[in-house]
């Protein structure tokens, strides 16, 4: 199998500048004691697949892993070698995104292996940027970079939010007019789906500061509590913004109500004012004998006072009974 065939894209690093990789310069970059290499695969590919099951320098737990395409928000150690799954965002071929997503990672001193299912919008930016010339030393800091730059892209999509949440509160306690346009639904799944990636990044990180098992992976565990420390302020944010949205939206409910019941409350004074007249009318257009005013020339005029008179009495009953202001 031809490497061509197999990886999506693959990087030589000599200090720390990136050099793109030809299915013929592979084997002798990998080699390179001086340089570090960045290879990543798309699991869609069967052929990645074949070539991954192969690489028996990945410790077989790693390699298990990223053949499973596992979900869970992980980073484990062995060896010298670590591995896991990092949250990152898919994106359609136009670059917009539809969802969370999965990359999959594992690396010692001198390689980094990465693959995904889909699309991902976090390794395509820093893949970029190592292209355009931003420095990259070692594996262990291409996968710093990488949750750094998702810690970069949720704080935006957190700001985001916030801004959506305070057109919304703002419209609410503004006179804007009617409030039931006003949609918190996308808002309140959008930081619902967030805040369970940001809690599972947050853990992963926490539970990678004191993993189970030594290893000797260099670099990495000295970023680890900072990392771990920016995922639980997004988590902490997004918890909050989903507080906030619950708030508004118990709070645009009540309003919703509000007016409802207003509405109702005019129907039924409406009903009420309205009832008696058509009583009225109704007993005077029977087609019966001895109906009063039947024969009377103003027998019209008499009946219309005597419904303005019966609504006058209704809306005077209902003032004294405080049902009308």
């Amino acid at each position: 199998m031809g490497q061509a065939s197999a990886f999506l894209w693959a990087y030589v690093f000599h200090g720390g500048v990136a050099h793109a990789l030809t299915d013929q310069a592979f084997e002798a970059a990998s080699e390179s004691p001086e340089a570090w290499t960045w290879v990543h695969f798309p699991l869609s590919d069967q052929r990645s697949r074949l070539y991954l099951e192969g690489l028996d320098e990945l410790p077989a737990a790693a390699r298990a892993l990223i053949l499973r395409t596992e979900q869970r928000v992980q980073i484990q150690f062995s060896g010298h070698w670590a591995f896991g799954v990092l949250p990152d965002l898919e994106r359609d071929l136009d670059g917009r995104p539809v969802g969370s997503g999965r990359l999959l990672f594992a690396f010692d001193g001198a390689r980094l292996v990465t693959a995904r299912r889909q699309a991902l919008r976090v390794v395509d930016e820093v893949r970029r940027e190592a292209e355009g010339g931003a420095l990259i030393a070692s594996p262990a800091e291409a996968i710093v970079r990488l949750i750094e730059r998702y810690v970069d892209v949720s704080e935006q999509r957190l700001h985001d939010a916030a801004q959506a949440l305070d057109r919304v509160e703002d419209r609410m306690l503004g006179d804007h007019g009617e409030v039931e346009n006003l949609k918190l639904g996308p808002t309140r799944r959008g930081l619902s789906r967030d805040h369970r990636e940001y809690l599972g990044l947050r853990s992963a990180l926490h539970r990678a500061c004191v993993p189970r098992e030594d290893h000797q992976v260099a670099l990495l565990p000295q970023h680890l509590s900072r990392l771990a420390q920016e995922a639980e302020d997004l988590d902490r944010e997004a918890a909050s913004l989903q507080e906030r949205a619950r708030l508004l939206h118990e709070e645009l409910d009540t309003q919703i109500t509000s007016a409802t019941n207003r509405s109702m409350r005019a129907l039924t004074v409406m009903s009420s004012l309205l009832i008696p007249p058509t009583l009225i009318v109704g007993a005077f257009g029977m087609n019966l004998s001895g109906i009063p005013f039947a024969g009377s020339a103003g027998g019209f005029v008499a009946a219309c006072g005597l419904c303005l008179a019966v609504v006058a009495g209704a809306y005077w009953v209902l003032r004294r009974m405080r049902i009308m202001p």
